[in-house]
């Protein structure tokens, strides 16, 4: 399964409105894509959260996001402003184009900076 960054904008949007976030607290989106998109925010230390285990899966089938982390906050931030974000999916997260997270924050701080009338 391949990291959903719609998924995990919806993720981390309603941890940033929620004190707690589960598969409950996003529509449309089945539970092991959420937990795969979920695990992937805890690895990456943009969420504080729980996972867990399911046997042999390496796909967990229950994940619980607590909070976001500082990172997660200043993701939540750049990507909350939908303009933005359909920019950066635009210009930086297109299919059969390699990019990193690390490019899309870049073009996302750049972007805001932009907006914000800074050089």
């Amino acid at each position: 399964m391949d990291r959903d960054m719609d998924v995990i904008r919806k993720i981390v949007l309603a941890t940033k409105e929620a004190k707690r976030v589960d598969i409950s607290a996003i529509e449309g989106i089945d539970n092991e894509t959420f937990c795969f998109n979920a695990l992937l925010l805890i690895e990456a230390g943009l969420v504080k959260g729980r996972v867990l285990a399911s046997g042999d899966s390496a796909i967990p089938e229950v994940v619980d996001i607590f909070r976001l982390t500082w990172e997660g906050c200043d993701f939540a931030d750049s990507i909350v402003d939908p303009g933005l974000w359909d920019k950066a999916k635009e210009h930086v997260i297109k299919p059969g184009v390699s990019w990193t997270f690390t490019i899309l924050c870049t073009y996302l701080k750049a972007l805001a900076a932009e907006k914000l009338g800074i050089q």
